[in-house]
């Protein structure tokens, strides 16, 4: 590993040092070509005519004089630039000799008719707070995608997970000519669009469509990238088709075809792998609905919220990056159009989804109890299949010149057939058992989704005056039929408690909201507004559990025991007030959100309610100070009442848990939560260097934690409870990105994170006083990175981050550790003659022993090997090799409140395949 470190630090030092070469003047002046005066302060600029990299950049003084005193021999591009002026742009190329412009004469661009001044393509053009690139001035290769053309612009990485960073900022939004592109996924256009179509690439901070609407600045901004299409590239037919097999059964195929029409557009897709290829890449399940692997929770009316999960539905890149192995058979298809006038606007999307992943996965926790710490182990094998159908409208009416609509549909209806079979239990540090347990279990489900919203604004002649309205309803309904065994040896009683019941869980869910906003010009930069909202949520709950009937055998007996089945009523209205205020370097937003809410649930079996009325708070203060074009600061606070759910209150009775039992408490009470932010960006985009630092902050006052009551037996009661300290989550980072050396294409990224958190929660054994303990962790992680992009050469991403972890419990100190990890990453491309090219990708994941947990030192590599054909380069073939050191692990380390736990999954390890990929198009600016 010291040979390893020492080789980096040498090629860095090696590539800091530039050879001596001869070297020559270059010099000037530029006047005006009508009237001849001095022009000062013009931006004068010397590019490698390669690859279009800043070497010089200077301005004239005040009599228009410029001069360059030591320039390398070589080729350049030379770039005159002044407001109100038409570019001067000349190739030169540099010999021993000086070179003298004498006098540069710029013509006014009204001045120009027909002349033509500019003797070359301007690379790089910044427009007020757009940077524009001009595609052509850029080398990829011949079939390169927008993806390879993003690589080599200047102030543009794509990092080792996909995620595309532009001027120091991610990229949250990729658009194709000013427009969604099936719907707002980066890697529909980057992955499958073709470098050759484009003709512009245009980087800017987008503002919200509410700034977009009203006129107001809400201060809100995206980092996009707009791609410009060749006049010639938006008519005809492109796409991709790859199709693969390799050893051990796995295959792999993806076919992607679209069609443009002026403004029309129309995508199909499909895939067909058990390679790990599930999707199309980020951001899939915002567009069609929720996939079968998120986070499951159920709300106070008995409704099903489902967060994103372990990302089965595709990373950035669209591979599968969750627990077990997948097979996925997946398409869709997407229809856009707009009118000419942009009057009319039209986006209408349909995915079928349909993913089936088997795992083995192992859980080993080591619980730092007061005296009695425990390790908690299980193992499951399970076999997953889930299937979706989603469908999205979106349609945006302009009535007329003040007066906007937008319409939103959505359908999703998804299918879950899961069978899950696990063995575990809890033992002492020292080995001694606890219980055991062992549990089989077998869902299949029915959802179904629906929502419609509409968005109406009205703007008036006074500018910044505007009436919003929107409306939303949405529908949810789920039905889940169970079959669950389960059963549990306690040693302490040397008993076994069995469960053999047959579940059935009916819910439906429909909310309804309404709102209206009015915004006010107050003065010349002030701005008010004050809006009403309204939002009615009703569910119906039925959990039913059934045991075996001995004499049928048939799953018929109600368990009255732990039967829900009640009703849910939200009623909530809201009142929100904001003032902004916007100059030309400062936008501050200050607002505040009160809510009056009614939650009741009342129980159909029971005939009894539980009832609250509850305030809520949501004040927020943000400001952006825009210290030069590409330099910024920004700040936010924002805080939240945090109200206990009925849930939390009286939680809904089950078994399910067979160690766990939920206990109500009728006492809690709110909390609150405070956020702060704080960011810094600055770019130089001539010398294509950025800077970023943030530090993020979440603090919890009057937390609501827990109360845990562990016994003897293993079996555990849990309570919801108020905690008067403060709980906090801290995190930070920092950045710096520069050119290490320009002729070799060379960048350096150094950076450095941080994360802090603390939570307090009550723990007891038996019958003993709770006690209040502090869980805590930190993490400091440096990093460093190099990476190179030329086209036909060699490319190549290497990044090293090493970093302190320390996990610590007050009421087990004693446990606590201090532990060291490594992630280092690196990918390689070359270029070889008769279009062949070699590319390797690794990663390692390193993280130091414990006191209970072996060390973990994960490997992965992957690399293939392919060749081009045809006079276009549009058919390769490619030997891919996954996993090629077969050292693969799906192995995870991490803290969840008084517990250090180590988990496994299966993953995908060693196998060839053999792929073919075929770029088609019949449009004239992709030949």
């Amino acid at each position: 590993m010291a040979k390893f470190y020492w080789s980096i630090l040498l090629i860095c030092s090696f590539m800091m040092t530039n050879s001596a070469q001869a070297q020559t003047k270059i010099s000037g002046e530029i006047v005006d070509s009508k009237d001849g005066g001095k022009l000062g302060k013009a931006a004068v600029v010397l590019l490698n005519a390669k690859d279009s990299v800043l070497v010089k950049f200077v301005r004239t003084n005040e009599s228009g004089d410029f001069s360059f005193p030591k320039i390398d021999t070589g080729s350049y591009r030379f770039i005159v630039s002044f407001p109100q002026y038409v570019d001067f742009v000349k190739d030169i190329l540099v010999g021993e000799e000086p070179i003298s412009f004498g006098s540069i004469k710029l013509s006014k661009a009204a001045l120009l008719l027909e002349e033509a001044q500019v003797t070359g393509r301007i690379p790089v053009v910044i427009k007020g707070d757009t940077v524009e690139y001009d595609a052509g001035s850029f080398k990829v290769e011949k079939d390169a995608k927008v993806e390879d053309l993003l690589k080599v612009l200047p102030g543009m990485t794509i990092d080792a997970n996909g995620k595309i960073t532009a001027n120091g900022k991610e990229v949250k939004k990729v658009l194709l000519d000013g427009e969604e592109f099936f719907g707002d996924d980066p890697t529909l256009i980057t992955k499958n669009i073709r470098s050759d179509m484009v003709s512009k690439v245009q980087v800017y901070e987008k503002k919200s469509d509410l700034t977009d609407r009203t006129g107001v600045d809400d201060g809100e901004r995206t980092q996009t990238i707009d791609i410009k299409l060749k006049a010639d590239s938006k008519k005809g037919m492109f796409g991709q088709a790859t199709v693969g097999g390799g050893t051990d059964k796995y295959y792999g195929g993806k076919v992607m075809a679209n069609k443009f029409n002026g403004n029309q557009k129309i995508a199909v897709f499909g895939i067909a792998a058990n390679d790990g290829m599930v999707g199309l890449g980020f951001e899939d399940g915002q567009k069609y609905g929720v996939g079968g692997s998120g986070n499951v929770e159920m709300m106070d009316g008995g409704g099903i919220m489902i967060s994103g999960g372990d990302g089965s539905d595709g990373g950035f890149d669209g591979n599968y990056y969750g627990g077990g192995i997948p097979k996925a058979l997946n398409f869709g298809a997407s229809y856009s159009d707009k009118t000419a006038n942009d009057k009319h606007k039209i986006n209408v999307n349909y995915k079928r989804n349909q993913l089936n992943v088997t795992n083995t996965s192992t859980y080993l926790a080591q619980n730092n109890l007061p005296d009695q710490a425990r390790i908690d182990h299980s193992k499951t094998s399970s076999d997953n299949e889930n299937r979706v159908n989603a469908a999205n409208l979106r349609y945006d009416y302009k009535l007329d010149s003040l007066t906007d609509m937008t319409v939103k549909m959505g359908f999703n209806k998804s299918q879950r057939d899961n069978f899950s079979e696990t063995f575990g239990g809890q033992q002492t540090l020292e080995g001694d058992t606890i219980t055991q347990t062992r549990s089989r279990n077998r869902l299949k489900s029915d959802q179904e989704r629906f929502n419609i919203d509409l968005l109406l604004t009205r703007r008036f002649k006074k500018e910044r005056r505007s009436l919003t309205l929107a409306l939303n309803t949405n529908t949810n309904q789920s039905d889940g039929k169970t079959n669950y065994f389960s059963e549990t040896y306690f040693k302490v009683k040397d008993s076994i408690a069995t469960i053999d019941q047959f579940k059935r869980d009916k819910n439906k869910n429909t909310n309804f909201g309404a709102s209206m906003t009015f915004t006010e010009p107050l003065s010349k930069r002030l701005t008010a507004s004050l809006g009403y909202s309204f939002l009615n949520n009703t569910s119906e709950t039925l959990n039913q559990s059934f045991d075996q009937d001995p004499v049928t055998g048939e799953y018929t007996v109600l368990d009255e025991r732990i039967l829900n089945d009640f009703d849910f009523t939200s009623i909530k209205n809201g009142l929100n007030t904001s003032l902004n205020y916007k100059d030309s370097k400062l936008t501050v937003n200050l607002s505040n959100q009160l809510d009056y809410e009614d939650v009741k649930r009342a129980y159909n079996n029971l005939e009894t309610t539980l009832q609250r009325n509850q305030t809520s708070i949501r004040p927020s203060l943000s400001g952006n100070y825009q210290i030069t074009k590409s330099k910024s600061v920004y700040f936010r606070y924002s805080g939240r009442t945090i109200q206990p759910s009925l849930t939390q209150i009286e939680p809904l009775k089950q078994n399910s848990q067979q160690l766990v039992q939920y206990l109500d408490n009728f006492d809690l009470k709110a909390g609150f939560n405070n956020n702060y932010s704080l960011e810094f960006n600055s770019y130089k985009q001539l010398k294509d260097q950025s800077i970023y630092v943030y530090l993020n902050g979440s603090q919890g006052i009057d937390n609501i934690s827990s109360r845990v009551t562990y016994y003897e037996d293993g079996r555990q009661d849990i309570q919801y409870v108020n905690v008067d300290k403060p709980s906090w989550n801290i995190y930070g980072g920092t950045g710096y990105r520069f050119v290490l050396h320009k002729k070799w294409g060379l960048n350096l990224n150094l950076g450095a994170n941080i994360d802090y958190y603390s939570q307090y929660s009550y723990l007891s054994i038996g019958r003993t006083e709770p006690q209040l303990n502090q869980n805590e962790s930190l993490n400091l992680s440096p990093s460093i990175g190099l990476n190179r992009s030329k086209a036909n050469k060699m490319d190549f991403y290497i990044s090293v981050s090493p970093g302190v972890e320390n996990l610590s419990s007050s009421l087990q100190p004693e446990l606590s550790r201090t532990s060291f990890k490594m992630n280092t990453f690196g990918r390689a491309t070359y270029y070889l003659p008769k279009d062949f090219k070699i590319s390797l990708e690794g990663r390692q994941n390193y993280k130091s022993a414990t006191q209970t947990l072996e060390s973990i030192n994960i490997i992965n590599m992957n690399g293939y090997i392919s060749k081009k054909f045809f006079k276009d380069k549009s058919l390769e073939a490619q030997l891919f090799v996954n996993d090629i050191l077969n050292k693969n692990s799906g192995i995870n380390r991490y803290q969840s409140g008084t517990s250090f736990i180590q988990s496994s999954n299966e993953v995908l390890h060693r196998y060839g395949m053999l792929k073919v990929i075929y770029n088609f198009t019949t449009m004239k600016g992709g030949k």
